[in-house]
């Protein structure tokens, strides 16, 4: 994979969390909730050229580097559209 590849799904998946904390009120598990749902029905049938990395970044991420997302969301300080 290139890494312009990576940086596409990594950067996919952290805005679409960023967006999910900001919407629960900075709840992270809330947020994973949702995003697990979300997923999900991206992923049931077609997926839209402009869904498509955010779509396939949970299976191209490691564990870690999804760790790593959540963590710079929630220890980071991201809440509420906001860097703290």
């Amino acid at each position: 994979m290139r890494p312009i590849d990576h940086e596409r799904y990594r950067t996919a998946l952290f805005n679409f969390l960023a967006d999910g904390l900001q919407d629960h009120n900075g709840d992270m598990f809330r947020t994973i909730t949702w995003a697990n749902n979300k997923l999900w029905k991206i992923n049931s049938g077609h997926v839209r050229d402009e869904d498509y990395y955010l779509a396939t970044a949970f299976r191209i991420l490691t564990a870690d580097e999804k760790n790593q997302i959540i963590h710079e969301l929630t220890m980071g300080g991201v809440v509420n559209g906001t860097q703290h």
